[in-house]
């Protein structure tokens, strides 16, 4: 089962999707179909080194967009949202991928800071972020996605 968490709300995914293109290159770049009810929501980033076969990807370094992340979360929530994970001075979220049953495992927890002007929340605290998600290998593409 995969979930998002922030703050208080959580939601189960009914199904998640990676992609991988610029394989070859060092560092190669992914898109993660995340469907949840009825729509699809994609969040995005990097994975370093390349994986050239399934298998590579686990233990890969990955990087998220966080433009995408808030596309994701602010689609969750129903509302706009600006996250910096790890806080404004940081504001980056990357971690190792696991292996899952179903291919590759996406789990991180971080603690985001959140733009105040947005009004995203009743409260002026960071939340926390969980995102476990379990993901099969759809695709990996030596050039762009075909």
């Amino acid at each position: 089962m995969s979930r998002i968490r922030i703050g208080h709300d959580s939601w189960t995914l009914d199904r998640a999707s990676l992609e991988a293109y610029h394989c070859h290159a060092p560092e190669a770049d992914w898109n993660l179909a995340l469907d949840h009810a009825g729509q699809t929501l994609w969040l995005a980033g990097t994975v370093t080194p390349g994986p050239r076969a399934p298998a590579e990807l686990v233990g890969a370094e990955v990087t998220v967009d966080l433009r995408s992340l808030d596309e994701v979360v602010g689609a969750l929530l129903g509302r706009a949202v600006t996250l910096y994970p790890g806080g404004q001075d940081v504001c980056a979220l990357g971690f190792t991928l696991a292996p899952s049953p179903a291919g590759v495992r996406l789990a991180a927890i971080v603690t985001c800071d959140w733009d105040r002007a947005l009004a995203t929340f009743p409260h002026d605290e960071p939340v926390v972020l969980e995102l476990d998600i379990d993901a099969g290998v759809e695709g990996l593409h030596p050039g762009g996605l075909p």
